[in-house]
């Protein structure tokens, strides 16, 4: 049993159902050409990420929702300084289309900042794609398998390695995000 002064690697929530439709009807009102591919090959990787990524501005649907989530979980559980810095991409993944393993600490669009907080939102129903699976590597080194239902939401510590695997069939869409604040101490 841990005991209530125990961070968790990871938090999971559901968004609720306005927050669900009115994000269905941002996508639903996107065309292809909203969308940027992106692509990263290795020598030891053929196909280290492969997806399109639409970058929703600030005013954005995913904004409101997002920030909301982060600060919600953070208050609760992590207590991380966090910065007013959020950044969000709207993620298809088509056949083929997947994220290697890697971590999202360090990283940040401003100087001094770093990423402490990663965010997914599901946003495909399980019907839609086949593949695709989010997995992350907890403290304890577990490899755990995350919910693919439609609205589901995950919060995770940004050092904490995790990948997006190969969609078999279909497409998956997923919003991801990142809460920024200054390097831990």
């Amino acid at each position: 049993m841990f005991n209530e002064e125990f961070i968790r690697p990871f938090y999971l929530d559901t968004l609720n159902s306005q927050d669900l439709q009115e994000i269905q009807d941002y996508i639903s009102n996107l065309k292809d050409t909203d969308y940027k591919h992106n692509e990263i090959k290795y020598e030891e990787f053929d196909n280290y990420r492969s997806c399109e990524i639409h970058y929703p501005s600030a005013s954005s649907v995913f904004f409101r929702v997002g920030k909301r989530i982060f600060h919600s979980i953070n208050k609760k559980y992590y207590q991380y300084d966090l910065r007013n810095v959020y950044e969000f991409q709207l993620i298809k993944y088509y056949e083929g289309g997947n994220y290697n393993w890697h971590c999202d600490y360090g990283v940040s669009p401003r100087k001094g900042i770093v990423r402490k907080l990663s965010m997914s939102i599901q946003l495909s129903s399980p019907s839609d794609y086949e593949g695709g699976e989010l997995q992350l590597i907890d403290y304890g080194n577990h490899t755990i398998n995350f919910s693919n239902s439609l609205g589901s939401v995950i919060v995770f510590d940004a050092k904490l390695p995790h990948k997006v695997w190969p969609v078999t069939f279909g497409k998956r869409i997923a919003l991801v995000g990142w809460a920024s604040g200054p390097k831990l101490r």
